[in-house]
């Protein structure tokens, strides 16, 4: 079995704002900053290429349905290969996917591509958090893995507007190359990163070939996995939601919500990472878990614009303290040697939530009306909490 030698650097990370971890947080807004310029134009390239809207809506969604199924095997794949080689790859294929969408003939071509997406993306989304995590120092995780998160935040809310406006200019099929360029050059910037600086692999050949159930998918953070899973059926309501229950309810200027809870993330998410280096998980859940019940009751009772901004600072509160949280939970949980499943883990719940969230909240809204879906939305956040408490409680027994 060939090791991988650690670097001092490996071993021991002096400060945050590394070399190597600026590189990775730079690659990282530009693979989320392609994913965002494509996805709110993906539909209606789709029916101009002959969909009808229920297709259009099924080759978007088919990626969370692709992510949930590959992604565990991302995780597994990172941990027994090269945290470099994987994320460099997985980049390239999202380049390539996204440049396919700009050629694809017909409709058959562009699922094959958003299929091939779909597994770039996994693979990606996995090795990148694990990866990063190298370059991170042991007692700032939490902070450094917030950061992480805000590269997510400015794609989120600036790539959208960014296609929309690009395809108006040059058009869709343009946009599309131009969105496929950003994932090469984030593989150009991943190249220059040493590869020593990837944690030593101590796992025996017997157990590297061994391939079972807990090998892809690490049960001892499922539960944390699946509270995460509730952020995400949250945000997925409020994506798929908010504008109709805006035009429902004669509110004007909904999208603000967006832009007021991004500009409020880039703030709460390292302050929430070092509250949790320094305090642990349970400080932030149970509150984070308690302002996105608020928030999605203010969303469903909401009869103003004030209510929807106050929804989105809330919001900030909940779900983005939570998440980098939760992501660093689950590294130190299961260590270096299994942080590839580890983040392929907790993003199954993530993706359940995302991808599924929608398909229920739409069923619930047709009989109940917004407000029903987004007072499920609150119910299950309770739960949450209900669930976590158990977890705390079942873990504690087991220490003794």
């Amino acid at each position: 079995m060939v090791q991988v030698k650690p670097s001092s650097e490996s071993q021991h990370v002096d400060k945050l704002w590394n070399k190597n971890f600026i590189i990775l947080l730079g690659a990282n807004i530009f693979i989320y900053m392609a994913f965002y310029l494509v996805i709110t134009l993906l539909s209606k390239y789709a029916i101009s290429l002959g969909a009808s809207l229920s297709m259009a809506g099924m080759i978007v969604g088919l990626f969370a349905i692709i992510v949930l199924f590959i992604g565990p095997f991302g995780g597994l794949l990172t941990d027994r290969t090269n945290k470099k080689y994987v994320m460099i790859i997985g980049t390239l294929i999202n380049g390539i996917a996204t440049l396919g969408y700009s050629f694809a003939p017909n409709i058959g071509i562009l699922i094959f591509f958003r299929v091939l997406h779909g597994v770039g993306f996994s693979v990606t989304t996995a090795s990148g958090l694990a990866w990063a995590t190298d370059f991170i120092p042991k007692n700032k995780m939490g902070e450094g893995i917030g950061y992480l998160g805000i590269s997510q935040i400015i794609a989120t809310a600036f790539g959208p507007e960014i296609g929309i406006e690009a395809a108006s200019g040059i058009g869709i099929s343009k946009t599309f190359i131009i969105a496929a360029v950003l994932p090469i050059i984030a593989s150009i910037f991943m190249s220059f990163i040493s590869n020593e600086n990837q944690a030593c692999k101590k796992n025996s050949a017997d157990k590297k070939n061994k391939i079972n159930f807990r090998a892809i998918i690490a049960t001892e953070i499922l539960p944390l996995s699946l509270i995460g899973g509730l952020f995400s059926l949250g945000n997925g309501l409020v994506a798929s939601f908010l504008v109709l229950l805006g035009e429902q309810r004669n509110i004007k200027g909904v999208g603000i919500y967006f832009i007021v809870n991004a500009l409020l993330l880039v703030f709460t998410r390292p302050l929430s990472g070092k509250l949790y280096d320094r305090r642990g998980l349970s400080i932030i859940l149970y509150p984070a878990l308690l302002f996105s019940t608020m928030e999605s009751l203010l969303l469903g009772h909401a009869n103003a614009l004030w209510m929807i901004i106050l929804a989105a600072a809330v919001k900030a509160f909940g779900q983005g303290t939570a998440q980098p949280a939760l992501q660093a939970e689950c590294l130190r949980k299961l260590g270096s040697q299994r942080r590839g499943v580890a983040s392929s883990t907790y993003f199954l719940g993530a993706s359940i939530g995302q991808g599924f969230g929608p398909l229920i909240g739409g069923s619930i809204a047709s009989v109940f009306g917004y407000a029903g879906m987004f007072n499920f939305s609150a119910v299950m956040m309770l739960c949450g909490i209900l669930g976590y408490t158990i977890y705390n409680k079942k873990r504690a027994v087991l220490h003794v």
